[in-house]
């Protein structure tokens, strides 16, 4: 944004499209492009208004007022003008004084200036409101350009397009630059999307950039913005942890234990943190505790734990573009031995060439993150997931269709026409309960398995699925998987060596009760085995945390009385939860069923969605559109969980 826009709020309606009178203004004042569009914007494309505007203002740029207060109203500053350029035949001669309102308003600017942003002056957490400017597919980087477009809603398709035009050298050193003085990833966050902050990381953009006045890092920026966007900021901070921003930016005692709920609503600082985080005053680090949930706390405490990829690790994911796989710990609640072997299977496979694909077998209780693994693999890595659901197959003809001549052929099934649509690319298909598959349907699946071949059963073309991860998923091993944790507690320890070395002998027992329940043939064919283990107590809490996080956001939405799919009873309601690691400890303890995983704990939401809709049904007001927004507090008062809905008059309560 140009110097004035950065000393003064102002509003500039109309939009730069013409690149001649960008060009032009350029030559004529010297200026920047980014400078010229905003000339051009404050004097509605007019080239000599904008002319005579640029060195009005370099005057007042390059002798300002000694004292600069926030108003100009308390009487007139004057101003000496040095002399102009001789193109500019209406602008005052060096001798001539000019008031500084006067300036002001030749200038066309307000006389209000913008929010101090001194190191002394703490920062609200909102970032300013930039001018709407469309990219342009031209061969210069505009910063401002591009976190306008992402404040104003661009996709980040669109931004991909834009950043491909540098090379990768050029957009690494310019993805760092300040617009209005904050980074420019500090607007790719405020926008929400995920896809965008992934995308300004993968072009250079620092995870863990701060605000400099304030001295306010990235990752408190995120959290705020739960207060200050309404929110919720839970996967966002998922991904910059995952990026590589360091949870170390925030003050330990706020996160850490993660399920004691915190005590420093007040501001208090613990000792030693004052120096070490200066932005965070007690006020700031107040409003910080508020804002960080259960779910908030447990990923950042878990990032603290977590070893980072080594060198060669990091090496071989950019070399085989899988750097999302080193994300996936990020995103799972529980599952840390699942996703270290997980990781370590991949890129073991991609590290060295081999004409077999992956199968892998998931294995655990039903409920505790099979196909969630499955699913994020897919995310984190960009690659297709085909769900195959085997209680519905019995012939291997279902499965993957029939063949010539036989009715049907040229449909070709859901499993058939992926691999076919894949072929030679890397992708995944995922067989959910793959105990419910016969052995004739295991036959079907040797060669594919074996050495990558299929052929499509449309036209017997030779499909290429070497690249293909297979990932069958069981529940036939639960009761290996739980003994085994019952009498070997080390592997969910501390000791990393010691869970190590239990990781290797629960999977070589699966493999062997693997191989009592299924032929040998698909058990040789098995690459591995990914242990899923029961939730531990704290999991459960952020398990049923996360459930709460998505009935909060059902509940967000606004009433529609329209008769339709649309139709909303009730809505407007902000869900808070007191005390979340009290709450959700709670309702997990009473929930949680280790045969059942999540969906067991899926109940503890439904409960607190139960005393919701009992409060208001007893409300007595008739439902309108135009209801506001209400808060609703969940908390626990001597074990039980009870609700209260808070309004302008009234606040119900129900156990």
């Amino acid at each position: 944004m140009s110097d004035t826009q950065s000393i003064y709020w102002m509003e500039m309606d109309s939009a730069v499209e013409d690149n001649h009178l960008i060009r032009t203004l350029m030559k004529e004042c010297g200026c920047t492009r980014q400078r010229a569009i905003d000339l051009l914007s404050i004097c509605n494309n007019d080239v000599d208004a904008a002319k005579k505007h640029h060195d009005l203002y370099q005057v007042y740029a390059q002798d300002p007022p000694e004292d600069l207060a926030p108003s100009f109203n308390d009487g007139p500053s004057d101003l000496s003008v040095r002399s102009l350029s001789s193109s500019q035949a209406n602008t005052p001669s060096s001798d001539q004084k000019i008031s500084l309102p006067e300036l002001l308003n030749a200038i066309k600017m307000p006389t209000k200036v913008a929010p101090d942003n001194s190191p002394n002056k703490e920062w609200d957490f909102i970032l300013p409101s930039l001018v709407d400017v469309s990219l342009e597919d031209e061969q210069f980087f505009d910063s401002y350009s591009l976190a306008s477009a992402v404040q104003h809603g661009a996709m980040a398709s669109h931004i991909r397009s834009y950043l491909n035009i540098f090379s990768s050298l050029f957009t690494k050193e310019n993805m760092n630059a300040t617009v209005e003085g904050f980074p420019l990833i500090f607007y790719a966050v405020a926008s929400n999307s995920e896809d965008i902050v992934r995308l300004f990381i993968e072009y250079g953009a620092n995870p863990n950039a701060i605000y400099e006045p304030s001295i306010v890092p990235l990752l408190a920026f995120t959290i705020m913005c739960g207060e200050t966007l309404q929110i919720d900021t839970t996967n966002m901070v998922c991904v910059l942890l995952s990026k590589g921003a360091s949870p170390c930016a925030i003050p330990k005692d706020l996160y850490t234990p993660y399920l004691q709920d915190n005590s420093t609503s007040s501001g208090h600082k613990t000792s030693g943190a004052i120096e070490e985080f200066v932005w965070c005053s007690p006020e700031i680090k107040a409003r910080l505790s508020k804002n960080l949930n259960l779910t908030h706390r447990y990923f950042l405490e878990k990032s603290t734990k977590l070893e980072p990829p080594s060198t060669k690790r990091r090496q071989i994911a950019r070399l085989r573009e899988c750097q999302g796989l080193l994300g996936i710990p990020y995103f799972l609640i529980g599952q840390t031995i699942a996703t270290e072997l997980l990781i370590q299977r991949l890129l073991i496979h991609m590290m060295l060439p081999a004409k077999s694909p992956l199968v892998l077998c998931f294995a655990g209780p039903s409920g505790h993150g099979k196909t969630e693994l499955a699913r994020q693999l897919g995310h984190l890595l960009s690659l297709d997931l085909e769900v195959v659901d085997c209680t519905t197959f019995t012939h291997e003809m279902e499965l993957f269709g029939p063949r010539r001549p036989y009715h049907g052929y040229e449909k070709g099934s859901a499993v058939n026409n992926f691999l076919v649509g894949h072929s030679g690319k890397r992708c995944i298909v995922f067989l959910d309960e793959f105990e419910k598959t016969t052995k004739e349907i295991h036959s079907s699946l040797l060669l594919p398995f074996d050495n990558g071949e299929y052929r499509d059963r449309r036209n017997g073309e030779k499909i290429d699925c070497s690249k293909t991860i297979w990932i069958l998923a069981t529940n036939a091993l639960d009761n290996t998987i739980l003994d085994f944790c019952k009498h070997n507690e080390a592997i969910t320890g501390d000791d990393g060596n010691e869970k190590t070395r239990q990781m290797r002998k629960l999977s070589q027992q699966l493999r062997e009760s693997f191989l009592q329940q299924f032929d040998a043939p698909v058990t040789g064919r098995i690459s591995d085995f990914i242990p899923l283990l029961p939730f531990s107590a704290g999991e459960q809490a952020v398990i049923t945390h996360k459930c709460l996080l998505g009935l909060a956001q059902d509940l967000r939405l606004p009433i529609c009385l329209n008769k339709g799919p649309m139709e909303r009873l009730i809505g407007n309601i902000r869900l808070l939860i007191r005390r979340d690691g009290i709450v959700c400890s709670t309702l997990a303890k009473s929930h949680y069923h280790v045969k059942l995983g999540a969906r067991s704990l899926m109940a503890g939401a439904e409960k607190v969605k139960r005393i919701v809709l009992d409060v208001y049904l007893d409300d007595d007001e008739e439902i309108t559109e135009q209801d506001g927004l209400r808060d609703f507090i969940i908390d626990v008062d001597d074990g039980d969980i009870v609700g209260r809905i808070l309004t302008d008059t009234r606040a119900n309560t129900r156990s």
